[in-house]
């Protein structure tokens, strides 16, 4: 069943968007104003930036809002959108430091992949899953990933991607049959568009993050659709642009390292 973020209020619950995107890697967002944003034009009281295969946005982010009073602007989780064999994404969450020292390796298995961010301490979530238009976990690569021992921690039901909604009730049915929390992110790459998707943590008392990061680990959360705003033609194609200019080449130069190092893990998926 669908909620709505206007149904919940700061008394009742935490809401988080745990997945954005800077100018550092396909986002339109700059961090500060990215951060100006969400304190003054949304509820959320966490975000996570997860930049493709980068963290330097994240880390800039946490930094500048780590000693700040409690009420002058949200916390913020350091997070990466890791690629991992055949394009697929992962998100990784890395709730407190010490942080990795660099980007995870692209293109290794999903075993790999999970691993790693497991051994650094991180939270593993599914971003916009069996998405067509996007490089995607399916459903049966989340069944895999339990079967071989390694269960995601998370799955986005409410995803801000192309197709969310319609495919919202069998997320939460994969989610309930694998052992995942239920998590609302929006994906986004555009100020309009953070919150269009939330996570949904009880209120309560303590560390804000470390309640989210409990919350997840229990399953105690849920996923809320929010509001989001337009996005005019002229900011949409100057995103594209970017992400069509710049990320491919920057994709290939990762590939041809992936092609020649030689790989220590040998089991990985393949597509069905």
């Amino acid at each position: 069943m669908e909620r709505r973020v206007q149904a919940l209020s700061p008394s009742s619950a935490t809401l988080a968007d745990l997945h954005l995107h800077t100018n550092r890697s396909d986002g339109a967002m700059a961090v500060a104003p990215l951060l100006a944003h969400v304190h003054r034009r949304t509820p959320l009281a966490i975000v996570a930036i997860t930049d493709h295969d980068e963290l330097a946005a994240a880390v800039e982010a946490w930094t500048r809002v780590r000693d700040l009073p409690p009420g002058s602007g949200p916390r913020v989780i350091v997070g990466s959108e890791v690629t991992a064999s055949w394009g697929r994404h992962l998100v990784a969450l890395f709730p407190r430091p010490p942080f990795p020292a660099r980007p995870l390796p692209r293109y290794r298995s999903l075993l790999e992949t999970t691993a790693r961010i497991r051994d650094l301490g991180g939270l593993v979530i599914v971003p916009h899953p069996a998405t067509p238009l996007v490089p995607s976990l399916s459903e049966s690569d989340v069944r895999c990933l339990s079967d071989a021992g390694l269960p995601v921690d998370g799955i986005e039901v409410c995803t801000g991607s192309i197709g969310g909604r319609r495919r919202e009730g069998r997320m939460r049915t994969l989610a309930r049959e694998v052992g995942a929390a239920t998590i609302g992110s929006s994906d986004a790459h555009h100020l309009a568009h953070v919150g269009k998707a939330v996570t949904v943590v009880p209120a309560g008392d303590g560390d804000v993050v470390e309640r989210v990061v409990e919350a997840i680990r229990s399953r105690e959360i849920g996923a809320a659709w929010g509001v989001a705003g337009r996005i005019g033609p002229r900011s949409v194609l100057a995103q594209a642009g970017r992400a069509w200019a710049l990320n491919p080449a920057r994709e290939l130069g990762a590939a041809m390292q992936a092609i020649l190092a030689r790989r220590r893990w040998r089991l990985g998926f393949r597509p069905r």
